[in-house]
């Protein structure tokens, strides 16, 4: 039977949260294959000694032997905003249980409600961090807009990178739009073999007149291209091997409603009006979602909960306060999206506009 640290009821024993492991019933998320999760103990240099090895060489000159070597430089890091992406959520658990000892709960009962909090608060703090990856694939950035904060994560995707558009019209020429991208990559040493979007861009596609003659010939216009002919010319044409699709949405945001019940704002992870072509690494990756130890853990007050089972990511802590007597349960972590390679990155607007 669990037992409340102390015996004070809603305090759960660290070594319990250490235990429980993270586990939430969520869809997976197509970032993750894209931007796995690490942690590392100081955000700034593992950034940098990523961003050393995703640089791209400059070329070292020759020298006379009794000349001076000419000096190199680093990538810049943002180490003035990489260093803030906290992440912290808590809830008042004294209320509630004092609702369900109301109803008869029990303590053993009462442990149940307070662990489904922690996991639910850590899940919050995940959603936040898939939340950064899904706009670094669509923008190049990360922005921080909340709790006082206004931050703009600067990656160095080059603002070319980010001005191309495409145009899913039904007698647009989609294919001359996507090698016009890839023609830019490829002038600037980068080959593009992947793209991200929505479904209801890849369906526009399938319906494109230009792109079902190209495919099926004359006859086949107006024939809705299967997804497997699609990915196919992407493949040949292009080079693109991988279509990231991503339809999830989260909660934004949450007020009450006049009816006294949560009112949830919900949006998409990745935008409807964006196609991403990106070019990953050899295993597949454009970055990793890099965590680090939040203040709670300088202060040596935490319970970790692993988000994977291996690493610890997330934290909860639990504390009381006296006057009121209330029972809070935070969970947090500090966190920032890496891009390996702030050149292999072109987020693209979707137009739709007849005859362009």
């Amino acid at each position: 039977m669990p037992k409340f640290e102390n015996n004070i009821l809603g305090f759960i024993p660290q070594e319990e949260w250490l235990d429980m492991g993270f586990q939430v019933n969520r869809p997976n998320d197509p970032i993750d294959g894209l931007f796995g999760d690490d942690k590392t103990d100081n955000l700034v240099a593992a950034w940098q000694s990523i961003a050393d090895e995703y640089q791209i060489p400059v070329m070292a000159q020759f020298h006379g032997f009794d000349t001076e070597a000419q000096t190199t430089f680093r990538v810049p890091v943002d180490n003035h905003n990489i260093e803030k992406g906290l992440i912290k959520v808590k809830i008042n658990q004294s209320e509630r249980m004092r609702a369900l000892t109301r109803a008869g709960v029990r303590n053993d009962e009462m442990y149940d409600y307070v662990i489904n909090d922690g996991v639910r608060l850590a899940d919050q703090v995940v959603t936040r961090t898939k939340v950064a990856k899904n706009e670094l694939m669509a923008t190049g950035q990360v922005t921080i807009k909340e709790n006082n904060l206004n931050l703009t994560v600067d990656y160095g995707v080059p603002a070319a990178h980010k001005a191309f558009t495409i145009n899913v019209h039904k007698t647009a020429d989609v294919d001359a739009q996507i090698q016009a991208v890839i023609d830019y990559a490829t002038d600037h040493g980068i080959t593009i073999n992947g793209m991200m979007t929505s479904k209801k861009n890849i369906t526009k596609m399938r319906k494109n007149t230009a792109l079902q003659t190209a495919i099926g010939g004359n006859t086949s216009a107006g024939a809705l291209i299967s997804r497997s002919a699609l990915e196919a010319h992407l493949d040949e044409e292009f080079g693109i091997t991988r279509i990231v699709e991503s339809d999830l949405t989260y909660g934004a945001s949450a007020t009450i409603g006049s009816d006294g019940r949560p009112v949830i704002t919900q949006k998409r992870y990745f935008p409807v009006d964006k196609i991403t072509f990106f070019a990953t690494n050899p295993g597949g990756k454009m970055g990793i979602g890099l965590w680090g130890n939040p203040p709670e853990v300088d202060a040596g007050q935490f319970m970790p909960v692993s988000t994977s089972g291996q690493s610890p990511y997330v934290y909860i802590s639990q504390w009381m306060e006296k006057d009121p007597a209330v029972l809070w349960t935070k969970a947090s972590g500090l966190f920032m999206p890496v891009l390996y390679n702030p050149n292999s990155i072109f987020p693209a607007t979707v137009t739709e506009v007849e005859g362009a």
